[in-house]
């Protein structure tokens, strides 16, 4: 009898502490994601390389292939994204389905003097200005490119735990 509950317990302690680590894993991994955001912001949208950069970290082209074009010739300064092809089947659908685009959100928080983003598909268009991201997080989307906490309040803003 000593045996078995000996044998529980120590079942027990495994699962515990494998799930300690798993979410301490998981921790780790969210905080070395949110630092190379914050390492990869960029002053100016006219700085092609560094902006490129910056969408790949932030994930633009998980979605697919791609190209940018870059606003830079007065303000409002812009970019614009546009998506040829998607990695997956039912990506269009989704797409054209959208309300919002995370990475979007990043890329104005992370790129200085970003005013607004667009991201096309073929005819279909999603737009994002300062402003309107202003709203959605209630208070200024360039204070959360001031450091990876701020960046991971952003996510946290955008993607609610219920």
């Amino acid at each position: 009898m000593l045996k078995k509950m000996s044998l529980i317990l120590t079942i027990m302690m495994i699962i515990v502490f494998s799930m300690a680590g798993c979410s301490n894993t998981y921790e780790s991994q969210e905080n070395e994601k949110f630092q190379e955001y914050y390492n990869s912001r960029v002053q100016y949208i006219g700085d092609n390389s560094k902006v490129s950069e910056l969408l790949n970290v932030i994930g633009v082209d998980d979605l697919g292939e791609y190209t940018i074009v870059l606003r830079t010739d007065k303000e409002p300064y812009g970019l614009t994204i546009n998506y040829s092809k998607f990695k997956n089947i039912g990506d269009e659908a989704k797409f054209k389905n959208m309300d919002r685009i995370d990475y979007a959100y990043f890329a104005l928080a992370l790129i200085e003097n970003l005013n607004e983003i667009d991201v096309n598909y073929n005819g279909y268009n999603y737009h994002l200005s300062t402003e309107q991201a202003n709203e959605q997080v209630k208070g200024d989307i360039k204070n959360y490119g001031s450091s990876k906490e701020k960046l991971r309040e952003l996510n946290d803003i955008l993607n609610p735990s219920d």
